[in-house]
């Protein structure tokens, strides 16, 4: 095990440790915009996604232990709140717009913080899969929440 430490670079370790902090900033934030949502199915996807969040931060945090990386606690919801600001700059007028910006810019986020992971040297093999899973599983639920938020305008 020392042998693999050894071999997991600082770069690694603070992506590894940014995007924990991300995954928990908007498990918080999912959960606040899924509360006013009155369409059950988008609700529902959105929530969902929360819970896969905050799940994905517990499987990287549980490997950094096993690795013996530290997980710095930080109370920081900076990133939230640039997302929220450029949700509000973007959402425009269309129906919906507020739920396609929110899915827009987190999705960069998510995308950028896994693929420079995946861009590191990943010294177990199944630590690479578990951050490749996420990866997609996260473009999945954001491509259910769009479609979702289309067909709740479209029923209509």
């Amino acid at each position: 095990m020392k042998a693999i430490m050894e071999v997991i670079s600082e770069s690694l370790k603070g992506k590894l440790q940014s995007l924990v902090s991300y995954l928990c900033q908007v498990t918080k934030g999912f959960e606040t915009i899924a509360v006013d949502i009155e369409c059950a199915n988008l609700k529902t996807a959105i929530f969902t996604l929360s819970v896969e969040a905050r799940q994905y931060a517990e499987e990287i945090s549980t490997k950094m232990e096993e690795l013996n990386i530290s997980i710095p606690l930080t109370a920081t919801d900076q990133l939230w709140k640039k997302i929220e600001s450029d949700i509000h700059e973007q959402a425009g007028f269309s129906k919906g717009g507020e739920i396609v910006a929110l899915c827009n810019n987190c999705e960069i986020y998510f995308t950028k913080y896994y693929e420079d992971i995946l861009l590191e040297y990943l010294p177990l093999k199944n630590f690479k899969d578990i951050i490749t899973f996420q990866l997609y599983a996260t473009r999945f639920s954001f491509m259910k929440i769009r479609l979702l938020n289309t067909l709740r305008f479209n029923a209509k």
